[in-house]
């Protein structure tokens, strides 16, 4: 089981409209369980709540990746959160499975967390308005990716922050960390998409 809240939605939906004919990338980060005694429940049930896109275009396991994953792990030890998911979309309009870039980053991303779910962009749920979400989520059980979307949960109000910021053209200040790496004043934690949503009344 898993949920995902308004921020993370909305980020990770704003990282796709930005770049809509490119393939895009990105991590989902979890709240950490304070104490041993909490790992059967982290195990079973996934509290996303925020998102920090990745790549645009060229995606793969580069040294640019692994920059970027010790930079988030470093953020997530600061805030208490885990990287818990990984999201893909592919450049192929109609391709909605995992590649073996995909497969390779999520391989490196259960080494570290072995609860870690991929979530696969679907373009034809991208419409928002009759979609209430826009990928499938897949977790990897005996060697094979098992579908888990009907355990994954997205409230209302993440559908509506996303298509009305979309609305408003805030995706076009989205930050991801191409953008960080061509300028390092490019704050890839997106802190004003927060500030957004705190500010909205939806």
């Amino acid at each position: 089981m898993s949920d995902i809240n308004t921020l993370a939605f909305t980020k990770m939906f704003l990282h796709l409209a930005k770049y809509p004919e490119l393939a895009v990338n990105g991590i989902l980060l979890s709240e950490k369980t304070s104490s041993a005694s909490d790992e059967a429940d982290s195990s079973s049930y996934l509290h996303f709540v925020d998102c920090i896109p990745l790549f645009h275009g060229i995606l793969s396991l580069s040294p640019m990746l692994e920059i970027a994953l010790s930079q988030i792990d470093a953020y997530c030890s600061l805030k208490k959160l885990t990287i818990a998911g990984y999201y893909h979309a592919n450049e192929n309009y109609s391709d909605p499975n995992p590649n073996f870039t995909t497969l390779k980053i999520m391989e490196k991303i259960k080494e570290n967390n072995p609860n870690a779910v991929l979530f696969m962009i679907d373009n034809s749920l991208v419409d928002l308005t009759e979609n209430d979400r826009f990928y499938n989520v897949f977790t990897l059980s005996d060697r094979t990716w098992k579908n888990v979307t009907d355990s994954h949960i997205v409230n209302d109000e993440s559908r509506l922050s996303a298509m009305q910021l979309v609305n408003r053209k805030q995706h076009r200040q989205l930050i991801d960390f191409d953008n960080h790496l061509d300028s390092i004043s490019n704050d890839w934690r997106n802190p004003h998409i927060r500030n957004e949503l705190n500010a909205a009344s939806f």
